[in-house]
């Protein structure tokens, strides 16, 4: 069986590949037939190819933006923009790069120190990349035997990200960034005889998901907002790495989650009841008689949290793991951190501890029932989330009524209703 790795491109967040590349090794998952990449995609493949893993860790250990470009560069582009042609929008592009593009004279020298020829055509792993050419924006899928002599070139070539970056011009033509055609080579990867494919996407909007959940395809992605790929803090920099390690660990069953990371666990016991509540809920919710017209979902809940992760469906662990992610996120919890469910649920009810008091302050003085919507609506959902919980645990602490929480509120609600079986729990404890 012809084992593929697929690489996206994404620019500074190939970290997260890295990382993934960490866990993988310790998973002995790494035994690749082929390796193919778009981008920084490509040239975390070449190294992978090389079996460089020290000379990856470098780079990402200790990347700066002067290793990349030359003078000033700003962050606030993101990819997506440039690859849908809309970057004529984007400011950067009026200040920096105008009709040459930054300087990316560092860029080269670090790609002509990483490539290792020698090394490269030694491996037994095959390679290939996608390029597009400059004008007509057609594919060139680059073949190992095609590296042979200008293997610099077409890497520089795959991670010109046009127009932030200028067009690489070498004996075979003008080319620029493959993501123009496609950022995650799956299909390469196929066309090449692949039957066994690990999928790894820099994008926390994932560019394949039809590929989800497909026989012989593990398709790994970032669950957070991932920012700039032009963003050259540490900080990101190592999380993302972080998260890489872990989200390939929770796609080969070590961990658990999707989000956030949990120890393997089981679901709490009370979870078979809440999750047939949940389905009673959904349908108060289709029947309110105040239904607004977003609300055409039977199972609003559901749909809500399959969206988040990208799924068209999703069972009872990813669920759960959705309410628990919203929750946490609402909480501010740390994502680097590898959680138990008794830690993650605690920091939950930690997060939330004041609106569980009788004394809490579920509406402002003199405010009167016309105002009480206008008023939610400054609230923001963690806001609405305390105040539904705390009229649950006070029902004389009137503050929506049911109705207006069902056709309005409709998620808040379930946020609600998961936190307070938490809560009942711990006083069960």
């Amino acid at each position: 069986m012809k084992k593929a790795l697929v690489l996206s491109g994404g620019g500074t967040r190939g970290s997260y590949q890295n990382g993934a590349i960490h866990a993988l090794r310790r998973l002995k998952v790494d035994d690749w037939d082929l390796v193919t990449g778009t981008s920084i995609g490509a040239l975390n493949a070449a190294l992978i190819v090389q079996k460089d893993y020290r000379a990856m860790d470098r780079l990402w250990h200790t990347l700066t933006q002067d290793r990349i470009v030359n003078g000033a560069i700003s962050v606030d582009m993101d990819i997506s923009d440039m690859l849908n042609e809309r970057s004529q929008l984007v400011p950067f592009i009026k200040e920096f790069i105008k009709e040459k593009g930054a300087d990316i004279t560092p860029m080269i020298h670090n790609i002509n120190e990483l490539f290792d020829e020698e090394r490269f055509f030694a491996s037994e792993t095959d390679f290939g990349c996608v390029v597009c050419q400059m004008g007509s924006r057609k594919p060139v899928f680059v073949t190992k035997e095609m590296m042979r002599g200008n293997g610099v070139d077409w890497l520089i070539s795959t991670a010109s990200a046009y127009p932030a970056f200028p067009v690489h011009h070498f004996e075979e033509g003008d080319f620029i960034d493959g993501g123009y055609y496609d950022n995650l080579p799956i299909d390469l990867a196929l066309r090449m005889g692949a039957e066994e494919i690990v999928a790894i996407d820099l994008s926390s909007n994932p560019h394949h998901p039809s590929y989800f959940d497909r026989t012989g395809i593990t398709y790994i992605f970032p669950q957070v907002e991932t920012g700039s790929f032009l963003s050259f803090d540490r900080k990101t920099i190592d999380c993302l790495e972080t998260l890489g390690y872990y989200d390939t660990m929770k796609a080969f069953g070590r961990f658990d989650g999707v989000k956030y990371t949990f120890e393997k666990m089981e679901l709490p016991a009370w979870y078979a009841s809440f999750a047939r509540e949940i389905m009673m809920l959904e349908e108060k919710i289709r029947r309110a008689t105040e239904i607004t017209s977003r609300l055409f979902s039977s199972q609003l809940v559901t749909d809500r949290i399959a969206s988040q992760q990208h799924r068209k469906t999703v069972d009872d662990r990813r669920m759960f793991f959705g309410f628990m992610d919203n929750l946490m996120t609402l909480c501010g919890v740390n994502v680097e951190k590898i959680w138990t469910y008794r830690e993650a649920r605690n920091e939950i009810l930690a997060g939330f501890a004041d609106c569980a008091e009788e004394s809490y302050r579920y509406l402002p003085e003199s405010l009167n029932t016309n105002s009480l919507l206008n008023y939610a609506s400054t609230l923001g959902t963690k806001g609405i989330v305390e105040k539904i919980v705390h009229t649950q645990l006070y029902p004389s602490h009137s503050f929506l009524n049911e109705n207006v929480q069902l056709t309005v509120y409709p998620f808040e609600r379930a946020l609600a209703e998961f936190f307070n079986r938490l809560l009942d729990e711990l006083k069960e404890e």
